[in-house]
């Protein structure tokens, strides 16, 4: 089982991919990328953050613009124009985290590059990856070029690295997207059931005040409830 520290970071990512996203579907200990990876978000970046890691990766962010056709004489109306895509890379984004507490847990994956973790981990599964990483856990240059770091920094996580993208294949993103909806809505349960439950065990806390429950036991309803919301409020 991952410790409190662990869950609690691999939260604070959430909130982090969350929060540079305008539409997201985000699972934690999620094997859609080829392994199962401590967070997998399918994100639709927010412009200001596709075109500050596009740039920073040397691509060109997607644009659609439509033209006439060629043989636009043989049509009519709309159907003599067609739609051209240019630039590199699309605003959709999959996202890879893995969380590491401890300089030992960091090198369990990334410091042996003959062990299985390692070697899952050396090429890009996803279009950007980061290391959600205690601070002093690992330097950006122990990271391969298209993996990010995140270090906490108050309440929240800081970027000490960006990761430069890997452009996958439409088909890809479009695979991986549907196992992870699948999973969610079959299979495992979202960041935002669990965000749910979070506000359940809060308005326990405060029924209970209100009820003017046992010191006790209020006590008790908080303890579940601070660890529950870990992460996800600051």
């Amino acid at each position: 089982m991952p410790s409190d520290r662990h869950i609690e970071l691999t939260h604070l990512a959430t909130r982090w991919i969350s929060n540079r996203a305008f539409k997201s579907c985000i699972l934690p200990e999620c094997g859609s990328v080829g392994y199962i990876a401590d967070l997998v978000a399918l994100a639709g970046m927010q412009s200001i953050y596709h075109e500050r890691y596009a740039k920073y990766s040397g691509l060109e962010t997607q644009s659609m613009s439509s033209r006439l056709k060629n043989d636009y004489e043989k049509f009519e109306g709309d159907d003599r124009w067609e739609y051209v895509i240019h630039g590199d890379i699309d605003r959709w984004y999959v996202c890879v985290f893995e969380t590491k507490i401890s300089r030992s847990d960091f090198l369990s994956t990334f410091g042996d590059k003959d062990s299985r973790h390692a070697k899952a981990r050396i090429e890009p599964c996803g279009t950007a990856h980061w290391v959600v990483a205690e601070k002093g856990v690992c330097k950006p240059d122990e990271l391969p070029d298209f993996w990010g770091l995140l270090e906490p920094y108050g309440t929240g996580l800081t970027e000490k690295k960006m990761p430069r993208l890997n452009i996958l294949p439409e088909q890809t993103i479009h695979s991986i997207a549907f196992d992870m909806l699948w999973l969610e809505k079959n299979c495992r349960r979202s960041y935002f059931e669990q965000m749910i439950d979070m506000a359940k065990t809060v308005e326990e806390v405060h029924s209970a005040v209100v009820m003017q429950k046992p010191a006790k036991e209020i006590l008790q309803l908080s303890e579940i409830a601070v660890k529950a919301c870990r992460g996800f409020v600051s």
